[in-house]
């Protein structure tokens, strides 16, 4: 009996000289499919068999890594392209190599020596690959900022801030006035203040809204500035330089954008500002009090009254001045 060929019936159904033909056309396909692995020998005019060709390996291992990586399989793309880098110094996409490199030791999370492949593609290349190295430079630093730690020697896990920060200074200096160099700054600006560092905080904001005056951070870059400058202000017996350069940071903003500096309070922020320097000098005031030395004590009221009218430590001077028995001029009296 004829067993079912190319999904007809058995010959039992079919006419049998026809079931016999497709047989025939079966065998023949199968035949050619064979000899399609094999060569005819010229010698002998017979077919012999041809050596099985060995699995070729992947014909592009930049695109069979990019694949690993997008599986996530990222330990095998660093076996990959550690290879191939190794093995193709000269090749003209080597740094593309060096780059997929890079992203496989990111992705391990050996950042730092990623990090270092990124460095070696932005300073031998252009275009885009160096544009695309330095934003994954970014991604290095913020890792770094974010905790995760730099793996030194295989074993030891080191804090790595200080490393961030260098590397998106380099990348500003790199390509200032680009988006990228923008990020940097805001970044550094932004883990500064933070972090509570204050006085590096408002210079590296006033550095980025000096640097891009047209960008978009620049409202906010100069009210975080301002901010930053009022809270470096340790207390009134200290210097009050940071309260002067907050509020001359905000005067610019109420000059160059009224409507964002109301929505942000900064009239009152002005006037918090002025109480600050006011208690400043009634503190100067009271030390002189206390060291018995009434004539410098009296200087500081009266300039309390003069610079700073209508505050809480005008009111305190003018007691104080009473108290030592100082008759106040007409202007010093409290209307």
């Amino acid at each position: 009996m004829l067993a079912l060929v190319s999904g007809l019936p058995a010959a039992g159904g079919l006419n049998t000289n026809v079931a016999l033909a497709l047989v025939d056309q079966a065998r023949t396909a199968q035949e050619q499919k064979y000899r399609e692995r094999q060569v005819l020998d010229p010698a002998t005019d017979e077919w012999t068999t041809q050596p099985a060709a060995a699995e070729a390996a992947p014909a592009n291992e930049l695109d069979h890594a990019r694949e690993l990586l997008a599986r996530g399989e990222p330990r095998r793309a660093r076996r990959l392209m550690q290879k191939w880098a190794k093995q193709n110094q000269g090749h003209e996409r080597y740094y593309e190599g060096v780059y997929l490199y890079g992203d496989a030791l990111f992705e391990c999370g050996d950042f730092y020596k990623a990090y270092e492949q990124y460095e070696q593609v932005v300073e031998n290349t252009a275009g885009e690959l160096f544009r695309q190295a330095l934003a994954r430079e970014k991604d290095v630093a913020l890792a770094f900022l974010s905790g995760r730690k730099r793996i030194v020697w295989k074993i030891l896990r080191l804090p790595a801030y200080d490393e961030a920060l260098d590397v998106l200074t380099r990348i500003w200096e790199r390509v200032p006035g680009s988006r990228l160099g923008e990020d940097a700054l805001e970044i550094k600006a932004r883990y500064h203040y933070e972090r509570g560092d204050m006085d590096l905080a408002q210079d590296e904001y006033a550095n980025l809204a000096r640097e891009y005056p047209a960008g978009r951070f620049i409202q906010f870059a100069m009210l975080r500035s301002a901010e930053a400058a009022e809270a470096a202000f340790p207390g009134t017996r200290f210097d009050d330089r940071p309260l002067l350069e907050a509020s001359e940071r905000y005067r610019q903003m109420q000059s160059s954008f009224p409507a964002y500096a109301e929505r942000a309070n900064v009239a009152p922020r002005l006037d918090g500002i002025r109480q600050k320097r006011a208690a400043k000098d009634f503190d100067i005031a009271r030390w002189y009090e206390r060291t018995r030395q009434p004539a410098a004590a009296e200087f500081y009221f009266r300039l309390i009254l003069k610079d700073w009218p209508d505050t809480l430590a005008a009111a305190e001077a003018r007691q104080r001045l009473r108290a030592l028995g100082i008759e106040l001029e007409a202007g010093e009296v409290q209307r």
